[in-house]
Order: structure tokens, then sequence, then C-alpha cells
């Protein structure tokens, strides 16, 4: 049984509202959509969108989800009118399909930027805006695989300039186990909560984050 980020009740609206905010934030507040998306994913919004908070996925429309990100990240907020057109922009079906995308996988928002940048996710749009949604599921799953080759556990140590050792050190896991770890990630999620909780402290990360999700 797959598991999904939250209630697929709040789906749809969660799609049209995220669509609507890129959309809205490029074509309407001319902002750039990479410097946009990445204020979007450093805020507290992407993190409660991608749990499925209803305030977010469905309490907002697009406008208020773009001036709650510049709020958060102390921008200026934009004085154009929350107008929304029926003739869909690309950027609309980025964030509508992304929205659909990281439900499907519960996979973080920041998760998927990482391997799979959002103007790479636009630049889908010409061949992928007219077909079923499952093959925009396809691709992006496909250059998940290719670019997922270390484990989240190792790319976040790595991150933090550890070794192995540091690592087994602050977490107080052994040096074999964390090495197994990263060899064979899946073995992750069957860890114990509590050494799950030991390596994320260590890494000054969240357990969501070292998890092979």
């Amino acid at each position: 049984m797959e598991m999904h980020a939250y209630s697929s009740d709040y789906l749809e609206m969660a799609q049209k509202n995220l669509g609507d905010m890129l959309d809205f934030a490029v074509n309407t507040c001319d902002l750039d959509l990479n410097d946009f998306y990445q204020m979007f994913l450093s805020s507290h919004v992407a993190e409660q969108f991608g749990k499925g908070n209803p305030r977010y996925v469905a309490g907002m429309n697009g406008a208020e989800l773009v001036w709650e990100v510049l709020q958060s990240c102390q921008e200026d907020l934009p004085e154009q009118e929350a107008v929304f057109y029926l003739d869909k922009s690309p950027e609309y079906w980025c964030g509508w399909s992304l929205a659909w995308y990281q439900w499907l996988t519960a996979r973080t928002f920041r998760r998927i930027q990482r391997l799979i940048p959002i103007e790479e996710i636009l630049c889908m749009y010409p061949t992928h805006h007219e077909a079923d949604i499952e093959h925009f599921r396809e691709t992006m799953d496909e250059l998940f695989r290719k670019r997922h080759t270390q484990s989240w556990l190792q790319w976040h140590r790595t991150l933090c300039g550890f070794s192995i050792r540091e690592l087994s050190e602050i977490s107080g896991l052994k040096e074999e186990r964390i090495s197994r770890l990263e060899k064979e990630s899946s073995l992750i999620n069957t860890l114990p909560a509590q050494d799950v909780w030991r390596l994320a402290t260590a890494l000054g990360r969240s357990v969501e984050e070292i998890l092979e999700i």
C-alpha cells in the first residue's frame, strides 16, 4: 500500500493552489521562478504545504501563498491584485504537477528540488502537459533513480563535513553500522526510532531528511 503525503481529499485543491502560486509569482508579480521557489523552500510554507496542512493546501489561494512566502522571507509584498486566468501557463502546470508528485511520493519539496530543480520540471511542459500525468511520474521517477546515487544519510554527512568516524562519535552508533547504512540505504528505514533520531540530531537534520523516502 502506497503512503501519500496527506489525504487525497485535499489533493485537487492543493494542485490548483500550487499552480496558481507559481503562475501568480512569475506572470503577475514578475518574480524569477527559481528565486521565488528558493524562497518557498526556505519558508515554512513548503513544509506545511507538503504535510497537507489544510490552512496552506486549501485555506489560501495562490496569491495568498505568494504573500505568505514573501512575508516569511521579509520581502516586499507585490501590489498586483490576485487575478487568475482560465488559460493555464507553463508555470501553473509546473506547480500543479509538482503538487501531485509530492503528494504521491511523500517526498519533501526540498528533496525533490535537490535532484530535479524546478526549472527542469518547467522544461518538461512542452512534452508532458498534454500527456497523462503518469507520464510525468515516470519521467520524475527515472530522473530520481539516476541521480540518487548515495543515501540521504551519506549526502547529509558529507554536506556537514563529517567522516564516518566523527558521526559515530557524535551519534553513538558504531562506524560499521553507519557504513552499512550508507551502502544499503533502505536499511535506515528499519532502524529503531531512537537510532534514527541520534543520527539526525548529530547531523542537525530532521528524521525525515535522512530516511529513504
